[in-house]
Formats: C-alpha cells, sequence, structure tokens
C-alpha cells in the first residue's frame, strides 16, 4: 500500500489568525490540484492535525459525500496530536506541551485556539459548530460518528525527552548548525541559548515568518524538532512517502530518505503526465474541469490501481527524475497489440459488443483505451495516461451532481455511456 504523510496539508497550532491558513488553502487552485494528485497517486493519505481544521477544507473542496467516502474507506486518514512543542527559557530547553482552557477567561463560544489539546469528541464538536459548511444536528452527529471511528490519535505522551534528544543529537551531528549556533553561544548547553527570557516560552510554526524579535538559533532548534515530529508520525503510520511544500521540508528530504520516506512521489506524477501529453489533472480539477466525481472514478478504476502499484515498485529513495526515467523506459517497443491499425481494433470491439449504429470518436476511444485493456490487461502505467487523456477530452464542463458513495451502477463519468462497474470500475 502506498501511504504518504501529506504535510502541506497539516494545519499546525497557532495563536494569530488561526482561521488565516484554512481559509488560503480554499482559496488555492494549487492546494485543490496537490490533493486532486494525491488521491490518485496513493492508497491512503495521512494528514497530521492537531485542532481538526483540515475538515472544513476538505469538506469545502470534495464535497460531503466524496469526503465522507475518503474517511470511511480510509483512502484519507486524520492523525490527530494532542500536544506541541516550545522553547522554553531558564534552562527549560526544548518541551512539548498542552494548552487548556483559562478558568479566568470566560468565551461566548466555541474558539479555534484551544481544539488542538482537547478530548477527541470535544475537539470534533468544536471545528465542526464554528467553520463551515455549516451542517444540521443530524449532519453533525453523522460526521462525529464517522470521525471518532476514522480519526487516529497518535500517542505523543511522554515523548517530549524522546523528542529533545533526536533533536539535539541532529544539531550537534550537523557541522552547519553547531557552528552556526556557536556563534553567540560558544560553550552553552542548547538548553541555554541565549536570547530568550527566563519566564518567556517560544512556541514553532512554520505558517508563520521569521519574527526577528526572536533568535535565529532558538527558531533553528525549533525547526529541527518540528521535522522530527513529522518524522515520528511517519513512522508511527507506517508511511512509505512524505510530501510537503519547501517551508514544510528541508531535513525530511535528506533525513526521511535515510528512513525510507520518499518525498518525490507528487513531482514525478506531475512530469510523467507532461510526458505522456496528458492535461495535468490536478489543475483540471482545480479548474473544476474535472468533477470530483470523475476523479473519484478515476480512483478506483483498476488503471489507477496499476499506476499506484508500479510507483511502488520503485526504490524509497527514487528522485522525481529516477521515476520518469523508470515511466519512459517502462513504455518500451510497442506490443503487437499496438501495431494493428486501430481502425481493425474498433471493428473488432464493437463487432463483439453487437454494436449496430456508426462508432462516434468518444465511443471508439473509449474501446481503444478500455475495452481493449480488459481483453490484454497490463500493469503499464501508460493505461492510466490513456484513460485519463480521454475522459478530460469528453469534459468539456463540469455539471454533474456529486452522487453519494460509489454507486457502481451509475453512468461512467468516462462518457462511455457504460454503467461505471462495467466501465473504470471493472
Amino acid at each position: 500500500m502506498r501511504r504518504v504523510l501529506a504535510t502541506d496539508f497539516g494545519i499546525w497550532p497557532k495563536l494569530r489568525n488561526i482561521e488565516w491558513v484554512g481559509d488560503s488553502m480554499v482559496a488555492s487552485p494549487k492546494c485543490w490540484a496537490r490533493l486532486a494528485n494525491y488521491i490518485l497517486l496513493y492508497d491512503q493519505i495521512v494528514i497530521p492535525t492537531g485542532d481538526l481544521q483540515i475538515l472544513p477544507v476538505l469538506r469545502l473542496v470534495l464535497g460531503e459525500d466524496v469526503f465522507d467516502n475518503l474517511i470511511r474507506n480510509k483512502g484519507i486518514v486524520l492523525a490527530r496530536f494532542d500536544q506541541w512543542f516550545a522553547y522554553v527559557g531558564n534552562g527549560g530547553g526544548l518541551k512539548l506541551f498542552r494548552v487548556s482552557d483559562n478558568p479566568n477567561t470566560s468565551h461566548k463560544g466555541p474558539v479555534l485556539g484551544i481544539p488542538s489539546f482537547k478530548p477527541i469528541d470535544e475537539a470534533i464538536d468544536n471545528i465542526l459548530s464554528i467553520t463551515n459548511p455549516s451542517s444540521s444536528p443530524e449532519r453533525r452527529r453523522e460526521l462525529k460518528n464517522l470521525l471518532l471511528d476514522n480519526v487516529v490519535n497518535l500517542p505523543a505522551a511522554n515523548n517530549s525527552e524522546e523528542l529533545k534528544n533526536e533533536t539535539y543529537n541532529d544539531i550537534l551531528n550537523s557541522e552547519y548548525l553547531r557552528e552556526f549556533l556557536c556563534l553567540r553561544n560558544a560553550g552553552r548547553s542548547l538548553d541555554h541559548l541565549v536570547g530568550i527570557a527566563p519566564n518567556h516560552v517560544m512556541v514553532f510554526n512554520p505558517h508563520i515568518p521569521h519574527d526577528p524579535m526572536y533568535p535565529l538559533e532558538i527558531r533553528s532548534v525549533l525547526r529541527v524538532a518540528f521535522e522530527n515530529f513529522l518524522l515520528k508520525i511517519g513512522g508511527y503510520c507506517e508511511v512509505t512517502e512524505v510530501t510537503g511544500d519547501e517551508s514544510t521540508i528541508t531535513i525530511l528530504r535528506a533525513k526521511g530518505q535515510r528512513l525510507g520516506f520518499s518525498p518525490d512521489g507528487n513531482q514525478a506524477f506531475v512530469q510523467i503526465q507532461q510526458v505522456s501529453g496528458v492535461p495535468d489533472l490536478g489543475a483540471a480539477f482545480a479548474s473544476k474541469q474535472l468533477s470530483v466525481t470523475q476523479l473519484l472514478d478515476l480512483r478506483y478504476s483498476k488503471h489507477c490501481q496499476a499506476l499506484r502499484d508500479w510507483f511502488a515498485q520503485g526504490s524509497p529513495s527514487e528522485s522525481a527524475e529516477m521515476t520518469v526515467r523508470r515511466y519512459v523506459e517502462s513504455l518500451g517497443k510497442p506490443s503487437w497489440i499496438d501495431s494493428i491499425p486501430m481502425k481493425m481494433l474498433r471493428f473488432g470491439v464493437t463487432a463483439a459488443i453487437g454494436a449496430i449504429e456508426p462508432v462516434s470518436a468518444l465511443v471508439a476511444s473509449v474501446a481503444d483505451n478500455f475495452l481493449l485493456s480488459k481483453w490484454f490487461p497490463g500493469k503499464s502505467p501508460r493505461l492510466f495516461m490513456k484513460h485519463a487523456k480521454v475522459i478530460l477530452s469528453s469534459t468539456p464542463l463540469i455539471a454533474k451532481p456529486v452522487m453519494r458513495g460509489r454507486d457502481r451502477n451509475h453512468p461512467c463519468s468516462c462518457g462511455s455511456g457504460k454503467k461505471f462497474k462495467r466501465c473504470c470500475g471493472a
């Protein structure tokens, strides 16, 4: 199983403008495109989260029915932590911590700042009651039961010393970081770095630019701790890959690869589509040329599973360039079936299914790419590329409603006119 830790969909605890990160994700075509690619490329997407603020993002981008389907079938797994970390002055050094409600501060209602540290049932109630899309009481109960059954709670308790030791060892074993920290801290331990008052606590958040009031040395320690925190989540969830944007992955690229995590699967997928002459599927989803129903049909097709299986055959440390080269090599020479004139193949296919009316261009392309692959099955990832190309070429505009679950009797979204179970879902 290809299981990815999608760190770029993690929304980390922050103190101000908490809603900004989720709002910016919903408004970002790049976010939509990455999510679509992950849904196609991985059997399971693990999203680390504390406050569950990723819930409204996923519901708004995917729609309620597809969101439910992917959560229920473990296509998307929310890995929840209830602790975060900070650097504490006066020799405290790196610490994990929890936040609770201040009894001296009254709130008119639930707030986004506390759910990261509440019990899971309270955190779910909190996020559903104050975020969009709004839900009826019945829908909130349905969502809560769904999430209680499918959210993984990470065992972060009592890991403070382990995280500190791992982080400090990484720094001490890095000549660059050692020299950088010693510029103002020669002879000091990592628990006593300069620039922080005795009673001050510095909390790290990758969404926030560096504050010049905070010393870079302490932010550097927290950055290393953050990436070790992610690796611990990945190890616990037994992921095979780690993805993220450049602001959240630096050490992961080196250390993660040594642990068997590949960071370049998504980049390779985009490049393979370019090599195959297939329009970018993620971009098509972001621009609404590809509907969420079609995206799910693609995910559950045998061609997409073959694509994921093919990706899994690569080395964990395989770069995007190496994966693309492997794909090009997999194309090889055309097989004997590729050398037969397509007109003859279409005739054979349509005769076999008893077609009487003239074959339209769309039906012919469907026959080429689906029926022939059923007669002559293969594991080549190019079958998925052909499949995707047909769906995009037959979908100029999106106007199809999202259907609940995967009704295998509904018309296939590729436009063939067949039921999903007889076409892409076969």
